[in-house]
């Protein structure tokens, strides 16, 4: 990984002082970071009336869908192995 001057100096620092080596520290941070950015990207933030909505229709019921249906019934196009 390239870095410039300052990074590396601003890294080792911190390392140093974290008692790590510059490679634990970086995967460290780096990781928590990863970890940060995925379970952001796999929640969902509702307000409290798109809550209600979303409460409703589950609760509500289940709507016919025709084509669904049809579909549901036909054989799959892809082969079995």
């Amino acid at each position: 990984m390239r870095v410039s001057e300052r990074q590396e100096r601003v890294l080792r620092a911190a390392a140093e002082l974290s008692g790590e080596t510059l490679t634990g520290f970086v995967l460290g941070v780096a990781t928590d970071r990863a970890e940060q950015v995925l379970e952001r990207a796999n929640r969902v933030d509702l307000n409290a009336a798109a809550f209600e909505r979303f409460i409703a229709a589950l609760d509500a019921p289940a709507e016919e869908m025709p084509t669904v249906q049809r579909y549901a019934r036909q054989r799959s196009p892809i082969p079995d192995r």
